[in-house]
């Protein structure tokens, strides 16, 4: 069976991954003219651990696991501690950590895993034309016909628009964000891990060790910010003066043409469907979300193994009931997690009274119950041993659980 996945970005190539192991011709089609992952580092939670782990990817990213344990969760803009997350018990109890790697070290392992010449770049695709035993592909190299496809081409996926016209489609949040590596931690200032919260003015900044000794940091905020890359790189400093002195010196210590900044953005609400006859919606294309939770690579990863499990075995004649089932398993979960970023997008800004009423109300949250609450968010049990029969059984039982 053909099975063509649309971008070659983290979802794409893990959805790509899991179609090749089970058992089944894969070609990705990317429109960019070289196979490449823009951005800094991702934090890889412990549900997108065991995703890859279900892809057999999960050894080299588990030895990328930094010293988190002793670290997370939010503080106020001085460092000062609101709400504890306790990594290691979380950990514990989900069986994964929660890694931080640089972007472009997971794009490379993903395209690594698959067989050279599987993606195809400076290839877009522009239509889709579901021909009931198969589907034709427009590009600009002539038509390709596939058995299933999988449209993974990222948050403002022009693809999604003609495959659900009905749907208003993304919608920036309002808040930017920049997002970089410094080299090191700062010089005589202790690095505090987590996120760094401000209740005057709802912007926010967090800070994550690497494994390689690099300390991924990003900052976010409402107001307009210069353009000019080194003009914007003053202001962002200027504006975190007064915060932790982790803040500005991270700043310092990276190059103003390596920060990357974008407008963070999600669907205006769930779609109706992940699938359409033999067209499955992957990873941001599917369910863009803002960044508050870590999910957007997670969910994406576990998309990936859940259409990897539903695809083995299956057949041509198969694939519409195995992407309806795909649809049925993966929609409530990712359409819950998109309401849950809302719910924490709207939190993370208030100001004023209100903000200072979070950062008390936050500091009374018992460490067991953060454990928990992030224990349940991140929970993922991944198809195993070629068995959707149990997975499915052990995945209903867990959610009346």
């Amino acid at each position: 069976m053909h099975v063509v996945v649309i971008g070659a970005g983290l979802g794409g190539l893990a959805a790509a991954v899991a179609a090749d192991r089970a058992g089944h011709t894969v070609t990705v089609l990317e429109r960019a003219p070289a196979l490449r992952e823009t951005g800094a580092g991702i934090g890889i939670m412990p549900n997108g651990v065991l995703a890859l782990d279900a892809l057999g990817l999960g050894a080299p990213v588990r030895a990328q696991a930094g010293p988190l344990d002793a670290g997370g969760g939010m503080r106020d803009r001085h460092g000062r501690p609101l709400l504890t997350a306790d990594l290691a018990a979380v950990r514990e109890r989900i069986g994964a950590p929660v890694v931080v790697v640089r972007r472009s070290w997971l794009h490379g392992l993903l395209v690594d895993a698959l067989a050279p010449g599987t993606a195809l770049t400076d290839t877009p695709v522009t239509a889709l034309r579901d021909a009931g035993d198969h589907v034709e592909l427009r590009t600009g190299g002539g038509p390709v016909h596939a058995d299933a496809v999988v449209v993974a081409d990222g948050a403002r996926s022009r693809l999604r628009a003609g495959l659900l016209p009905g749907h208003p489609g993304l919608a920036g949040s309002g808040e930017f964000a920049a997002r970089a590596i410094a080299p090191a931690p700062p010089t005589g200032v202790a690095l505090p891990v987590g996120e760094l919260v401000d209740h005057r003015t709802g912007d926010r900044f967090g800070c994550l060790p690497l494994a390689d000794g690099g300390v991924y940091w990003y900052a976010t905020w409402h107001d307009p910010a210069p353009a000019d890359p080194t003009q914007r790189h003053r202001w962002l400093r200027e504006r975190r003066a007064g915060w932790h002195p982790a803040a500005v010196a991270l700043v310092d210590a990276t190059p103003a043409d390596t920060v990357h900044v974008v407008e963070t953005a999600q669907l205006v609400h769930p779609l109706p469907t992940l699938a359409i006859g033999r067209v499955a919606l992957l990873g941001d294309a599917a369910h863009a979300m803002t960044p508050d939770l870590g999910q957007g690579a997670c969910q994406a990863f576990e998309d990936a193994v859940t259409l990897g499990a539903l695809l083995d075995g299956t057949s041509a004649a198969d694939v519409p009931a195995a992407l309806r089932e795909y649809d049925a398993l993966r929609g409530p979960r990712t359409s819950a997690l998109q309401r849950e970023c809302r719910r924490m997008h709207r939190l993370l800004g208030l100001t004023g009274w209100r903000g200072r009423l979070r950062d008390a109300l936050l500091g009374c949250v018992p460490r067991a119950l953060a454990v928990r609450s992030l224990a349940a968010q991140y929970r993922f049990t991944p198809p195993r041993g070629g068995s959707m029969s149990g997975w499915r059984a052990r995945e209903n039982e867990q959610s009346r659980s």
